[in-house]
């Protein structure tokens, strides 16, 4: 085949079809018709079942930067993606019961659904957890107060932003708590603990490299918030000559030395 007929089969697509209707039958102008096509792209692509973890759906969720008293129908969504199961699940129904498994879910999804820009309120948790909101709402005074942070639209909205679960974790492991026990007083997993307090040593090592919250950010791809907040830590321990962060530091300055930077 010769390149024009190339070309005009490649043309044959359902896209080009599409784009030749919002052209002529609704009169988009050809920027607006790409556009909108881009965008149907990118909304089929997030939302194809395949590019989602096994237990994971999508969910539309307040973005974190609306402000309370705002009606629902004019609110900007984010798409999260959260955890419903996990692979830990079972064993926390075996040995704990159901309660103490929706508690977990609780913890999870909510602190996923921040950690994207936005958060859930009890009427979306008691959805995707097929319960009551009265139930999920026991469930989250039970969990706060033994001082598990659980992030709703509520909460926040009412209260600020308080210190992100993710420093109470470091701070749990700088108190020398161990893993399982910082697992169950928080609800999160061994990987998400680890994370964790990796993410805080490379802002440990980025301190010891006398930089600034504003070099930090893009270096550690964090919050500035997030990094004032291991910052706290750190300054707080340090001055208690803390064994585990000094191990860290150790580790910091070896890295420094080897020429290796986050």
């Amino acid at each position: 085949m010769h390149s024009e007929e190339l070309d005009r089969m490649e043309k044959k697509t359902p896209e080009q079809m599409l784009r030749v209707e919002l052209e002529n039958e609704f009169g988009f102008s050809p920027i607006v018709a790409r556009a909108l096509l881009n965008k149907i792209a990118s909304y089929n692509n997030s939302n194809n079942p395949s590019n989602q973890s096994v237990g994971t759906i999508f969910y539309w969720a307040a973005s974190s930067k609306e402000p309370a008293g705002k009606p629902i129908e004019e609110i900007n969504l984010v798409q999260v993606r959260l955890t419903l199961n996990a692979s830990t699940d079972i064993s926390v129904l075996r040995k704990s019961g159901m309660q103490a498994l929706r508690e977990v879910k609780i913890a999870r999804i909510t602190q996923e659904a921040q950690d994207q820009g936005a958060y859930l309120t009890q009427e979306d948790i008691a959805v995707l957890l097929c319960s009551s909101v009265r139930t999920v709402r026991r469930d989250i005074e039970r969990l706060r107060k033994n001082g598990i942070d659980i992030p709703t639209r509520g909460q926040k909205m009412d209260i600020g932003k308080g210190v992100s679960h993710k420093a109470q974790i470091v701070e749990l492991y700088l108190k020398n708590y161990q893993y399982t026990d910082i697992e169950r007083h928080t609800k999160h997993s061994t990987a998400s603990i680890e994370r964790y307090i990796q993410d805080f040593s490379r802002v440990v090592m980025l301190l010891n490299q006398d930089l600034n919250i504003a070099d930090i950010r893009p270096a550690a791809n964090m919050s500035e918030r997030l990094i004032y907040e291991y910052k706290a830590l750190y300054e707080k321990y340090n001055s208690e000559n803390n064994s585990r962060l000094n191990e860290i530091k150790s580790k910091a300055i070896i890295v420094k030395k080897g020429g290796i930077h986050a």
